[in-house]
Order: structure tokens, then sequence, then C-alpha cells
């Protein structure tokens, strides 16, 4: 019996060794890529959230706006993730690996579609060379 129970210990402590703990807080954090869907129209959508001294900044990018806008108010509380550039608000939620939610104008609060990023490790994803934008335009 003393033995079940210590594999069962072992078992539960290395399941957890790799997982974030709510205590980072920073799910948030890190590159996106995905896309919008903007009255209608997909669009590829690169996005890149940091926290720096307990305050989040980040850029956001997609085929149609060239070059990266700076994201302003960025505001993380638990699962919910709101971010806007000078003329849309965005506001998501983190459902594991991916952020997706609602797209507004800002000045009319007016909705104009959707958007849906998943986390990506910026040294593996790959990108065609015959794409017209590059992770390496959003740094």
């Amino acid at each position: 019996m003393a033995k079940w129970t210590m594999v069962a210990m072992v078992a539960a402590l290395a399941g957890c060794a790799g997982m974030r703990t709510m205590g980072d807080g920073d799910f948030a954090s890190g590159h996106w890529i995905g896309e919008i869907d903007r009255d209608g129209s997909l669009q590829p959508l690169l996005l890149d959230i940091a926290r720096e001294n307990g305050a989040y900044r980040g850029r956001v990018q997609s085929v149609a706006v060239v070059p990266a806008r700076t994201l302003e108010n960025v505001e993380v509380q638990g699962d919910r993730v709101r971010f806007e550039t000078d003329k849309l608000r965005f506001v998501g939620q983190l459902k594991g690996s991916t952020l997706a939610g609602t797209v507004s104008h800002k000045p009319e609060d007016a909705p104009v579609g959707e958007f849906s990023v998943s986390a990506a490790d910026r040294d593996r994803v790959v990108f065609s060379p015959a794409s017209e934008w590059s992770p390496n335009d959003i740094q």
C-alpha cells in the first residue's frame, strides 16, 4: 500500500512540474498568431504581449495594418485580456493556449468582428517566404 501511495505522489508531482502556476499570473504574455474576422474579412493577426515591472505592453499587426501598432490600455485580469489600438478595442478570454474574443471600433464602441490567436513559439513558427508579413516586423 505504501508503494502505491508513493507512486501516486511521484506521478502527481511529475505531472505538475511542467505546468505554470496561477501565481505566475502571466498567461497573456508571449507571441500569439491567428486571425481577425473584421466585418466578414479574415486577416492574419500577430500579437505580442509582455509584462515588465507589473505593467503590460505589446504590439499588434495584421496584413491590412502595416506597420505594427502599439497596444494601449493592456489589462489582464485572470483569464480576461483587454487591449486597444488607436481605433480598435479587443476583449478576449484565455482558454488553454488560445486567446479569443470580440473586436469593436473604439470611438463608437460598435462591434466590428472577432479575433482568435494561439500561443506561438517564435522559433518554431514557420512562415511562407511569399508571405507579406514577418514576425520580425512586430519586435
